[in-house]
């Protein structure tokens, strides 16, 4: 911004120059154009004045013969030069009117003169031939003998006279008219025609002798001249004032440009200067241990130096043009924030400390200078000078926690010098001892001993420390008020790096209150502090007596292993307070079901265990745990809520199953996870056949853990079609797993396994990699398929990142989320609603599709789809089973179907076998079919090869 603000001053001065040197070169151009238009107008002037002069000359000569030729030519000259003039003086001097008026004057004038001397002419061609007539009449005369001497001499007198008059201004014509008068009286006497004549053509001359030189003095008199004169002098004045006003402006402008010149020159000077500074401020900023951020007015990022990238994990050009707000923690409130605005909008700098983010997440402290600059007083940036102080901070925290602790902790916390001197100790240990730091600093640490111990044992215990830097033992010291304490001791010798002693420091308990209570230690050992039932230790102690007890009296012993139903669902929904009370509630209710005699323990989390002694019969195990399992089952109010939990219970019996211990246990749990599988809320007895099952399942847990690795598993693809057209739409994917081992395994033995023993995570994605790679391939051979069906696990979706990889895996495979459909179960919805219903909701708006699979085997209700992110029911297998003739399936199936279509959604009818099952699904419009009848489970090769168009 500053650049841009000097560059813009720099052009527009430049700018300015340019302009004034133009200017200035155009100005001197137009004066000198104004000096030679003067000098043409003069010069048109000086000819009019010198073709004037030539008129006055051409009018002295009024008795001489002249050539008319001169000075017609003259006033044709004149004519033209004045015309001439005139267009300059329009071109040069349009708004003069003086000068418009003086020129109209000459014109006049010119006009006037221009008369006179075309009568000149004419008066002079007159004069000419009448003298040569009366020449000729005078020659005539004087050879005449008929006229006297006396008469002769007259004539002669007079002819001179009209001669000299015609010379000269001295001879009045009326002296010479006196003459001639004369000679008209003799003429008359005498009677004389050639004297006649001669008088006649005398005064005829005389008369025009006297008209020209009244014709010549008005030639003389005219204007003209004086016109000329003033027009010359109003143009001389004129040029003068005009040239002055030039010179004056000219000057300005060579004045303008000489400023803005040096102007030029300083600044460039000064931009020199300023360069090297933002060189060198460049050069400090680049190498800066300090984070370095510079932003516009509109507080939008223009650099960072590399530390600010180091510190903060953003790159250069992921920061440029954003705000610094990217780094905004949350830590600190709008307040701090607001006043820091406040203060730079004030054009003040402020300092301060920043929580900020990195780009990873983590926080960091910095320190910070932030300075507004200001160029011409106009704001241009703002700098940001900042220092990483976390590790500063983080010291600082940890001394304050170290401090916290050493103040607030039970402990007596004593610190002493190499000596053994005390420096400082915490409140607990005043607390304990009654010795303020001032009683005892300084003081060595003997000061404490009761003298209960010998100095053997002060000898052994200082020999510990000093070879092996620890001691850790009981003392029996004595406080301010001389009693005698037992404390539990913890010295440490601390040592620099030449392993130096630095200090000492011991960390004493109390054991006054811990020997006083020893009782409810001893009760909290063998029993569970929440529900004050006995606890796993104690079980086992009392199970191996009650097993010794029950093989000498040849009695019958059963284990009931009780796990409760959904609470989890509870603990993690609700909070563990209100998970704690139902725990307490089971407990009451659990001592109120059994008697005195039985023994009770909680195993652990929900899970407890009851030992029965002195059985007669196996049945009377199961009268017991059907009393247990009706009397957990009873709803329970907790804190204003109204639950319902109930237990699965399994069953082992000594000496039936087995005699030891663990093994009962281990049954009993077996037997447990048994009643579980059959639907919860019951009981079951161990059996051999379960114990059967339960290696089958850990076989196959064994095997499952290497299966991807050795590539056992893969997938196959079930078509689905349109019931109406007969043709595929769709496709579902479905995993097996075939072992050199075990063979093949259904997937509803290992897919539950896969679960509890969480291989089912990658295992999940593998079926979902596997499926898109397929679906993909299969739409590259042209097989018409609009999307693929993929099972997920309910487990699976407490993946945090699941829809991320999920959406990673589609894009890589050029699949849109749109064209794959995610198989759900109606447990996966019954549990954690509001949870996996979010999680569905997710899925839906990053556009994939949601399947119910085998609906109607669950506790969902119809009414409750509603409110459920679905776009596919899938009726289970067991409903089209019982398509038959009045079956009562036909009629959930056409209650499905109608509320499923009410809803919106589609219908998928799996498990069709039959062509009347077929039939009536697509008579009660149910969408797509799925089954053995359409199509096998088969290879992506085979569903290629069968169905490519």
């Amino acid at each position: 911004m500053q650049n841009r603000e000097k560059f813009d001053n720099i052009s527009l001065l430049l700018s300015l120059f340019m302009i004034l040197l133009i200017s200035l070169f155009y100005y001197l151009y137009n004066i000198e154009k104004s000096i030679q238009n003067y000098a043409k107008d003069h010069e048109n002037v000086i000819t009019l004045e010198l073709l004037e002069k030539e008129f006055n000359d051409f009018a002295v000569t009024m008795n001489q013969f002249n050539n008319y030729d001169e000075v017609n030519s003259a006033l044709m000259h004149f004519q033209k030069t004045l015309t001439i003039l005139e267009n300059n003086l329009q071109l040069d001097y349009p708004n003069n009117a003086t000068m418009q008026k003086e020129f109209k004057e000459i014109q006049s004038s010119f006009k006037k003169e221009k008369e006179d001397i075309e009568y000149f002419k004419s008066l002079n061609s007159s004069l000419i031939s009448g003298s040569h007539f009366l020449f000729d009449l005078q020659a005539t005369i004087s050879e005449d003998s008929s006229i006297s001497s006396s008469l002769k001499n007259l004539i002669n007198e007079s002819l001179f006279y009209i001669l000299r008059f015609t010379t000269s201004e001295y001879i009045s014509k009326s002296y010479v008219l006196k003459k001639l008068h004369k000679l008209q009286t003799l003429s008359k006497e005498k009677k004389h025609e050639f004297v006649k004549n001669f008088y006649n053509q005398s005064l005829v001359m005389l008369n025009t002798v006297a008209a020209l030189k009244k014709t010549t003095a008005s030639i003389h008199n005219s204007k003209l001249h004086m016109s000329i004169q003033n027009l010359n002098n109003t143009l001389d004045n004129n040029y003068r004032k005009d040239f002055f006003t030039q010179k004056i402006i000219a000057l300005l402008f060579f004045i303008s440009t000489i400023i803005i010149l040096f102007i030029l020159i300083i600044t460039h000077i000064r931009s020199l200067k300023n360069k090297k500074e933002l060189y060198a401020f460049k050069y400090a900023v680049e190498h800066s241990d300090n984070s370095v951020v510079i932003t516009d007015p509109e507080r939008r990022i223009t650099f960072v130096n590399d530390v600010f990238e180091k510190n903060t994990g953003y790159s250069f050009e992921e920061t440029i043009g954003q705000n610094p707000n990217i780094l905004k923690s949350g830590k600190q409130n709008k307040a701090f924030y607001k006043k820091l605005n406040h203060q730079l909008s004030q054009g003040k700098t402020w300092e301060g400390e920043f929580i900020n983010k990195r780009k990873d997440g983590t926080f960091f402290y910095e320190k910070a200078s932030i300075v507004p600059v200001f160029l011409n007083q106009k704001l241009i940036a703002y700098l940001a000078i900042k220092l990483d102080i976390t590790k500063y901070i983080e010291q600082n925290m940890k001394l304050a926690q170290a401090a916290s602790v050493f103040e607030n902790t039970e402990e007596a916390i004593i610190i002493a010098d190499s000596e053994g001197k005390v420096t400082s100790v915490n409140s607990s240990f005043t607390k304990i001892y009654g010795y303020e730091l001032s009683d005892i600093q300084n003081q060595n640490l003997n000061v404490l001993h009761s003298n209960m111990q010998d100095n053997i044992f002060y000898q052994d215990m200082w020999r510990q420390i000093d070879e092996n830097g620890l001691w850790r033992g009981k003392i029996l010291n004595k406080t301010k008020s001389g009693e005698i304490i037992p404390i539990w001791s913890t010295i440490k010798k601390i040592v620099d790096k030449h392993n130096n002693t630095v200090n000492y420091t011991a960390i004493q308990t109390d054991l006054r209150e811990l020997e006083n209570s020893q009782a409810k230690a001893d009760y909290l050992a063998y029993h569970d502090p929440l529900t004050g039932l006995y606890n796993r230790v104690n079980f086992e102690e009392y199970l191996a007596h009650a097993l010794f007890v029950a093989k000498r009296n040849e009695t019958i012993l059963a284990i009931l292993f009780i796990d409760l139903d959904r609470f989890k669902v509870i603990n993690d929904t609700l909070g563990h307070d209100i998970g704690d009370d139902v725990l307490k509630t089971v407990a009451k209710r659990l001592k109120n079901t059994l008697r005195e005699s039985d023994f009770i323990s909680r195993w652990g989390g929900d899970e407890f265990v009851v030992i029965l002694e002195n059985l007669t019969s196996a049945s009377e195990v199961a009268l017991v745990a059907t009393n247990i399992v009706e009397a957990l089952k009873e709803p329970m109010d907790i804190q204003s809520h109204h639950l319902v939990t109930t237990a699965s219970i399994g069953i082992s019996l000594y000496p039936e199953n087995a005699t030891d211990s663990q093994t009962l246990i281990k049954y009993a749990d077996s037997a447990m996870y048994l009643a579980k599988d059959m639907g919860k809320n019951n009981f079951r007895y161990y059996t051999t056949e379960l114990s059967k099952e339960i290696q089958n399942k850990l076989d196959i847990d064994m095997a499952l853990h290497n299966a991807l690795e050795k590539n056992e598993i893969y997938m196959v693809f079930q078509p689905q079609y349109d019931l109406t057209e007969q043709k595929i739409i769709s496709i579902e994917a479905l995993v097996r797993w075939k072992n050199p081992l075990l063979g093949t395994v259904p997937p509803d033995k290992f897919i539950p396994i896969s679960e509890d023993s969480g291989i089912i995570i990658s295992l999940g994605y593998f079926i979902f990699e596997e499926s898109c790679k397929a679906f993909k391939k299969m739409k590259e051979n042209k097989v018409p398929l609009e999307q693929i069906a993929i099972n997920v696990s309910s487990i699976q979706f407490k993946e945090p990142q699941l829809l991320e990889t999920f959406i990673a895996i589609a894009k890589r495979h050029d699949i849109e989320p749109s064209e794959i459909e995610i198989e759900i179960t109606e447990r996966f919805i019954m549990e954690h609603t509001i949870t996996n219903i979010t999680t569905l909701q997710n899925f839906r708006n990053h556009g994939f599709k949601i399947s119910i699979d085998d609906f109607g085997t669950g506790y969902s209700s119809m009414s409750y789809l509603k409110q459920l992110p679905v776009d596919t029911i899938k009726i289970d297998k067991s409903f089209v089973d019982g398509i038959a003739e009045n079956s009562s399936d036909n009629v959930i199936i056409e209650a499905i179907i109608a509320l499923s279509k009410t809803l919106g959604y589609s219908i998928v009818a799996e498990g069709i076998e039959r062509e009347d099952q077929e039939n009536f699904l697509a008579q009660v419009h149910c969408d797509i079919g799925q089954g053995y009848l359409f199509s096998k489970p088969i290879s992506c090769d085979a569903l290629i090869e069968k169905f490519s168009i």
